[in-house]
């Protein structure tokens, strides 16, 4: 590792090299009344190059005093700081000295500070929550990713400056400490009688944003890997951390991650190597999850699960996070980026190999990775189709910048090349590539080139040569094929949302396996590679006992591009999805295909609708999401057409998921598969909130025996769908003179809301149904009932802002609008230091079909504001609004055309 001063070639907001640390010895002593923490830090650093200043970074810090003293000679002086000069823009503070500091010199920089436990979701903050018994305490803990070590110690806050952490928490008594690594002591507070010292063993090598501390009245639960693990030869203690009373629903999460520990360490070939694993449920939080080295931190509902009232989706949720945090633990934490433009070498690598624990490992039967292709892949092919999207490699200067990148491309792009390079390469080459990059790059920072070249030892192949352009170009393309007798021609083309790429914006070649079957078999596609705008390749004869005739590129929806197929070829694979020709993620990918190519306009959407006739008999569980999904991006667009095109997009609904709802019924059976679990749910949800009146009767009665007490009138896994229906479709009572409407079955979902010994994903899914009342007074008061931080947590408030937004023909959709208008200033202050959840805010724009609205309502209405933090976001949401009024106008006759004809209500 070099340490030039390379900060003003590169522009990056970074901090001078002439000092580097080696090892911090930080000592905090939080106080949970005060909500402030003292603190001191010893930095050993070597002196790269003379010096009469050392600059750190530290944001909202009040530094005491400062003193530096060269070790390693003779005399040792200690040198006080002249002065403390702080640069607020950029995050940083400089310690003046009196004389030069030698170069090649070891010294220890000796600084003592104060800081706050905000509550802001970001540094060292304070968390509130409720005791079993109703009494309001706090926690505190840290979220320090990517920029915000900085608030809880002056440190050198970059990713490749990594250094060892000795930590020494003064704690009351009564409290729990964590942090990294395990406990090596705890004794009396030399002054402070109400207080213990906790020390932690000495970390290894790592970079600021991974240090973790957390201070609570915490219970625990634990479990050890196995003692005779080839893989993993020295037991780690695994333990998940709660507040009172919610440890038992921390098992599910438990038994995955010792699983999972153990499958790295052998798939990766390096032991996990710290001694323990804490996970922590965290009452506040804004992201899903941390991955810190040896303490995760996580939102309680991506770690709590409770096996007798939790969904399915709630576990495969848990499981989904726990699996991808602790890949972190390997990439990211073991191997580390070297800068932030580099984030998907943590995210993307993370992603899939959470995913590859999940399908290969802990639940093979839930086909992860198909569902992988109607989920990451799909978030990651509809971001990256916008002009607005960004590189997966992108440059990055300013913590700013740095947060915004934490989108579908770092993570789900990322993850979709990374899969498109194992399969192209084989899962056992790319592991063996995988294994040697760890190896070399073990307790390190690494680049991209430093993976490419790990594979391409371990594959025989230059990786680089057809992977670099995935990684360094922003966008994907569009494969258009078409058959001629056995020959097929093929040209690709950049796909965008709005389908008209300029020939500047066109100009890459991307390098496309285009894995072709036919009749439902694989070729031998590791020959058929597009590396050129256009190509032809031959196709072999159909298999004799196949009954149709038709051929599909990009098997398993291994790659990362869209395909636009002649419309006889389209037609061709139709009927082989009647005859279930055609697998899973192949059917999903053609469905997802299809809808996007129609909302861009290289179709039309009546191509896409007349496509679902075919999947009348669909019975994965996966490929229907994927159907709904793509409904309701319909509906989404057209919802403020006239009465009669909604009802018959109502109907279209019912006529795909009503038969199925009806078939599986309310009742669970013993046995059944978690897919065909999700199956019932999603059919239920489907058709009742399209008025299959069946359904919404069902769900009435069951709703009104719930509310009762009778627990076992609606699932589990059917409640949120039950509440969403019934508010969909119950009356309002009108408002009394001087009064206000009321919905009793409202401030019945809301009570749900509110009962804090209900778990958490049952208590968001009834958060998420409210904005299905049908009354846009009730809605408003929803809004403003929403920023309310006695009822609904700041981290919560983007459930009910959605799903009042989504409920448009009520009026939810303005009134959600407006109030991010006339809140904004609120809304700013409260999420500044929680960047996505404030890009949330402006995305809820994004609904809109109306090029006017996105000139006059959305940019007039930032016009002028600081819009730093969140201009991707705004950018995107500006894009996604043009690009549905396009697609609304374009096919708004044709689709009402073909509605009329094709659909009974």
């Amino acid at each position: 590792m070099s340490f030039t001063d390379n900060a003003a070639t590169s522009g990056r907001e970074i901090l001078p090299a002439a000092v580097v640390p080696e090892h911090y010895t930080l000592e905090l002593t939080p106080d949970l009344e005060s909500f402030t923490f003292d603190g001191i830090v010893h930095a050993d650093v070597k002196i790269v190059h003379a010096t009469s200043t050392i600059v750190v970074n530290a944001f909202e810090l009040d530094i005491k005093a400062a003193r530096v003293q060269l070790t390693r000679i003779k005399t040792e002086a200690t040198l006080p700081a002249s002065s403390i000069t702080y640069n607020d823009k950029l995050q940083q503070a400089t310690l003046h000295f009196d004389q030069e500091l030698p170069a090649d010199a070891q010294a220890r920089v000796t600084i003592e500070f104060q800081g706050i436990h905000n509550d802001k979701m970001a540094g060292f903050y304070r968390s509130s929550y409720a005791d079993p018994d109703g009494t309001k305490k706090y926690c505190v803990t840290t979220f320090l990713c990517p920029t915000d070590a900085r608030r809880c110690l002056p440190c050198w806050d970059e990713p490749a400056l990594k250094a060892t952490f000795d930590v020494i928490l003064n704690v009351q008594k009564d409290l729990s400490a964590l942090s990294n690594m395990n406990i090596i002591s705890e004794d009396a507070h030399p002054t402070l009688a109400s207080h213990k010292t906790v020390k932690f063993a000495r970390t290894p090598v790592m970079s600021t944003y991974l240090l973790a501390l957390a201070v609570g009245d915490f219970e625990y639960i634990q479990a050890k890997t196995a003692p005779n693990c080839p893989a993993l030869p020295n037991q780690v203690t695994v333990r998940v951390y709660t507040t009172r009373g919610l440890s038992n629903q921390g098992k599910f999460a438990l038994g995955c991650a010792v699983r999972i520990l153990e499958y790295f360490s052998a798939v990766f070939g390096e032991p996990y190597p710290l001694p323990k694993m804490d996970m922590m449920a965290a009452p506040d939080f804004s992201a899903g999850a941390m991955e810190n080295w040896g303490l995760v931190t996580y939102r309680t509902a991506a770690i709590l699960f409770d096996d007798k009232k939790s969904t399915a989706l709630a576990k495969e949720r848990v499981a989904g996070i726990v699996s991808h945090e602790l890949a972190h633990q390997w990439f990211g934490n073991l191997v580390t980026m070297q800068w932030w433009n580099e984030l998907w070498l943590n995210e993307g690598f993370a992603t899939f190999v959470g995913t590859l624990a999940i399908a290969r490992h802990l639940f093979p039967e839930w086909d992860s990775f198909v569902a992988f292709v109607g989920n990451d892949m799909a978030r990651a092919l509809t971001l990256d189709a916008m002009r607005s999207s960004h590189p997966i490699e992108v440059p990055v200067k300013s913590p700013a910048e740095i947060s915004q990148i934490f989108d579908a491309i770092s993570y789900s792009k990322g993850a979709s090349v990374i899969r498109m390079l194992s399969s192209w390469l084989t899962e056992d080459v790319f592991l063996a590539g995988v294994r040697k990059y760890i190896q070399r790059l073990k307790y390190r920072n690494a680049a991209t080139t430093d993976l490419w070249a790990a594979l391409s030892e371990a594959s025989g192949m230059d990786v680089s040569e057809f992977m670099t352009l995935w990684t360094k170009k922003v966008g994907y393309p569009v494969i258009s094929a078409e058959r001629q007798g056995n020959a097929v021609t093929v040209k690709q083309a950049r796909f965008l949302s709005t389908g008209d790429a300029t020939a500047e914006e066109d100009e890459t070649v991307w390098w496309c396996p285009l894995a072709p079957y036919v009749g439902g078999e694989p070729t031998n596609s590791a020959s058929v590679v597009l590396k050129q705008k256009e190509g032809t390749f031959a196709l072999p004869a159909k298999p004799t006992a196949v009954p149709v005739d038709f051929y599909k590129l990009n098997l398993d929806q291994a790659n990362f591009y869209r395909v636009q197929y002649a419309a006889a070829d389209l037609a061709r694979l139709g009927e082989a999805v009647e005859h279930g020709l055609v697998p899973t993620a192949d059917r999903v990918g053609l469905v997802s295909d299809v809808f996007a190519l129609a909302a861009a306009g290289y179709s039309s959407t009546v191509n896409a609708l007349a496509l679902l006739s075919h999947f009348k008999g669909e019975q994965e569980y996966i490929v229907l999401e994927a159907i709904a999904a793509k409904l309701s991006q319909v509906k989404t667009v057209w919802a403020m057409e006239p009465e009669p095109v909604a009802d018959q997009l109502a109907a279209l609904q019912r006529s795909i998921f009503a038969p199925t709802a009806h078939a599986m019924g309310w009742e669970y059976p013993d046995g059944e598969s978690h897919l065909d679990g999700l199956k019932r749910q999603l059919a239920i949800g489907q058709a009742g909130m399209a008025g299959d009146k069946e359904l919404v009767a069902q769900a009435k009665a069951r709703f009104a025996r719930f509310i009762q007490g009778d627990t076992h009138a609606i699932h589990p896994n059917l409640r949120g769908a039950v509440y969403a229906i019934v508010l969909r479709h119950s009356s309002v009572s009108p408002a009394a003179k001087g009064g206000e409407p009321h919905s009793a079955e409202l401030e019945a979902v809301k009570a749900i809301w509110e009962n804090e010994s209900t778990p958490m994903d049952q208590r968001l899914a009834a958060l998420g149904a409210l904005g299905h009342v049908q009354d846009s007074t009730l809605l408003a008061g929803l809004l403003e009932y929403a920023m309310d931080e006695s009822k609904v947590r700041p981290q919560d408030v983007m459930y009910p802002l959605r799903s009042v937004a989504a409920n448009a023909r009520a009026g939810g959709r303005v009134l959600a609008w407006k109030f991010v208008q006339q809140r904004w200033d609120e809304l700013h202050a409260r999420y500044q230091q929680s960047l996505s959840l404030l890009a949330h805010c402006v995305s809820i724009a994004g609904d809109f079909a109306s090029a006017e609205f996105a000139e006059t309502e959305v940019e007039g209405f930032f016009a002028g504001k600081d819009t730093k933090a969140v201009d991707r976001a705004l950018m995107q949401t500006l894009e996604k609004i043009r690009a549905q009024a396009a697609w609304l106008e374009r096919d708004r006759a044709p689709v009402q055309a073909w509605l009329a004809e094709n659909v009974q209500n």
